[in-house]
Formats: C-alpha cells, sequence, structure tokens
C-alpha cells in the first residue's frame, strides 16, 4: 500500500496525510512528507497545543554502553542503532545548512558517564568495539575527566566524537518554519480520537472530523491512548526536569548522560538544564532526587533553579517506535522521550518513505512490531 495508489482517485479530504503531534517529530515528518508532494495536515494532541518538549542532544548512540547494547540486539543489530544515530545527524547538518539557521548547533561530540567501576569498564571495552565498528570515541577515567571538567563521582567516561547538540526550541521553531513555507497547514484543534479503516483514518477533532489517506501519530503525548496497537509498546514516563545557572568559571561536560540510562543534561548559555530519561528502577532513589543531587554536584548558583515536570511515553526498551502498520494506513513516530533530536529527522524519513513508496525502510530495532528484548538495552 502506497500513497500514489490513492491520487489516481477524486480527492475530497483537505489532506493526504494527516500528522497528529505537536513537537519536533510532528514537524519533521510533516515536512519531509510536503517534500514528497504530499498534502499535509498537522493537527493538536489531547493538550490542543504540545509543548515542544526534550533536551537538544544529538546523539549517535542510546544511553548505554555499546557493549551492553550489543549483548541485548546482536552485533549486527547494534551497529545498525549507531548507524541510524549517524544518519539523524547527518540530515540534522544538512537540515541546518538549507535553512542557514544555526540553531546553537554544537559538534564539539558527547559524553556517556559511569557511576561506578563495573560501568567503566564497559565503556572502556565500547571504546574498542566501536572504533571497529567505525565510530570513533574515546574512554576517559575518572583522573581524566576531572582534570577536563568541574564535575565528581564518576568512575569514567566515553566521548563519542559523532554526538553534537542544537537547542531544541530553535530547531522546533526552524522545522516548522520550513513546513509552513512547503505548503503544510497546522491546526491546532484537540484531537478526541482515531479510527483508522484498511483504506483511510478518520481523524476526530474538536472541530469535527478530518478524513485523510493517511494518519501519522507522531507524538509523545497520549500516543497510545490514540492508537490501541501502541499500548503494549509504550508506556507513561513523566520526566523530571532541574534548569539551573551554573557557578561563574564551571567547566561542565555537555552533551552528557549517564551509563545506566537514567539521567541527562545539557549546557547551554542560557544555563544547565537536567532531565530523567526513564523509569525508576527498583529500590532506587527517585529521579527528583537523584536530579537534585546531581545539581548539588554540577555546581549550580544558589536560587538559579526552576523545576517542572514533562509527561511522555517511552518503549520498554527505550527506543523509538517508527514506520508504519502493515496493512493499514497508519504511520507512527513516537517513544523518543527527551531525546528526538537524536533521531526524529532520520525517523521523519523513513516513515515518509514508508507512506510514499509503500516499502518501510526504518531499521529493525525501531519498528512498531518489533520483538521486545528480555533486558533493555537503553
Amino acid at each position: 500500500m502506497n500513497l500514489f495508489g490513492f491520487l489516481g482517485r477524486r480527492r475530497t479530504s483537505p489532506a493526504d496525510v494527516t500528522v497528529v503531534g505537536s513537537g519536533m517529530p510532528a514537524r519533521v515528518v510533516a515536512l519531509e512528507l510536503a517534500r514528497r508532494r504530499c498534502r499535509v495536515r498537522v493537527l493538536g494532541t489531547a493538550g490542543a497545543v504540545e509543548r515542544p518538549a526534550g533536551l537538544g542532544l544529538v546523539a549517535v548512540g542510546p544511553g548505554r554502553p555499546y557493549e551492553h547494547v550489543v549483548h541485548c540486539l546482536g552485533r549486527e543489530a547494534a551497529r545498525g542503532v549507531w548507524t541510524a544515530g549517524r544518519e539523524n545527524l547527518d540530515r540534522v547538518r544538512e537540515f541546518l545548512e538549507e535553512t542557514r539557521r544555526g540553531c546553537g548547533h554544537e559538534a564539539r561530540g558527547g559524553f556517556l558517564l559511569a557511576a561506578d567501576r563495573k560501568e567503566a569498564e564497559s565503556l572502556a571495552e565500547s571504546e574498542d568495539m566501536l572504533r571497529d565498528d567505525g565510530f570513533p570515541g574515546e574512554f576517559l577515567d575518572h583522573y581524566m575527566l576531572e582534570t577536563h571538567f568541574d564535575v565528581s563521582g564518576f568512575s569514567g567516561a566515553y566521548w563519542a566524537a559523532d554526538d553534537a547538540e542544537v537547542d531544541a526550541d530553535a530547531l522546533v521553531a526552524t522545522a516548522e518554519e520550513a513546513a509552513r513555507a512547503a505548503g503544510v497547514v497546522f491546526q491546532p484543534a484537540r484531537v478526541r480520537g482515531i479510527d483508522v479503516g484498511r483504506s483511510d483514518a478518520l481523524v476526530e477533532t474538536e472541530d469535527g472530523p478530518i478524513r485523510a489517506p493517511w494518519v501519522v501519530v507522531a507524538t509523545d503525548a497520549a500516543a497510545s491512548d490514540l492508537l490501541p496497537e501502541l499500548r503494549p509498546r509504550l508506556g507513561p514516563a513523566d520526566s523530571y526536569r532541574r534548569r539551573f545557572v551554573p557557578e561563574a568559571g564551571a567547566s561542565l561536560p555537555s552533551t552528557a548522560r549517564t551509563a545506566d540510562g537514567r539521567l541527562a543534561w545539557q549546557a547551554r548559555p542560557a544555563g544547565v538544564t537536567l532531565a530523567a530519561t526513564g523509569p525508576p528502577s527498583a529500590g532506587e532513589p527517585e529521579d527528583a532526587d537523584r536530579l537534585d543531587a546531581l545539581a548539588a554536584r554540577l555546581h549550580a548558583t544558589p536560587g538559579s533553579e526552576r523545576r517542572w515536570t514533562e509527561s511522555a511515553e517511552i518503549s520498554p526498551d527505550g527506543l523509538p517506535i517508527v514506520g508504519t502498520v502493515p496493512g493499514r494506513p497508519i504511520g507512527v513516530a513516537c517513544g523518543f522521550g527527551p531525546f528526538a533530536a537524536s533521531c526524529a529527522f532520520a525517523a521523519a524519513r523513513w516513515v515518509a518513505e514508508a507512506i510514499v513508496s509503500g516499502r518501510d525502510p526504518t531499521p529493525g530495532p525501531f519498528r512498531v512490531g518489533r520483538d521486545p528484548v528480555v533486558e533493555p538495552p537503553v
């Protein structure tokens, strides 16, 4: 099934594809589809207008040591996950060059930080494996890490040369501007439900129903409520956030994630943003408490902190859910959590190509119907 199979018919719907969502994934999916001559309408989610969320980390690999992901997925699939991240980074760079907007892009690499000796040993082993598979980086023990940065309490780190960062808000705004210029229509209507048949999809909104040959759910908010197919594959993950101004002169690694997949931060001129990146583990401190402790170690200026919570959904293995649902006119780009910039641009290409051509290029570890792993890789 492909989109252009519908285009020989007389079209009465306002769009060829309806995209549900208001964050980064929805904007870049809409842009990719519009560039392929599709008429696209973007509708708001259950909250009417979804606040763009997430950090501006454009990471090539997920937030676990490569050795760990290889153990869970196998070497070929793990290499595919990192290759997908590199594709996404290349597409972000191409987009910034096309739009001539910097969006705070910094290509200075990123850090995966080990909390204990076992994690540090895993990062050191991962360095050799990554280099063998074509992904450059460097392992730093805790002495090297503390020599370069004003941070303590980590047993080691892996610096990934390919990683980068952006200003997430600026990137979202630029993507929307480009999508509007390409003819995408944005309608901030509250979506009440989606009724999908075998040949088209009806999106119920507060302004009335909208029918189109395809629907793409590209949101981290309430995706599983809209599509029952996603309920076994997505779970709620309310994510705590902290933002503070560091003490004058403090040098912090950025972008940075902890190797247990729980925390991340980004240091920008406006301040440091901390994020919880996954559900808390049994017996572990709550993420809010972990963020408070981390903020104290990162030299936060007293009185400069702001706190909030962002609602999201993530998959059990922590990887986004992307692609099309076989036999039904549904596209999906969900489960990014705070790392939409790390995968949304590649995911948008996969979804757009699947809809237009009928052949889904989404790599296996990201696909909607992938088999769940026993031990989460990320």
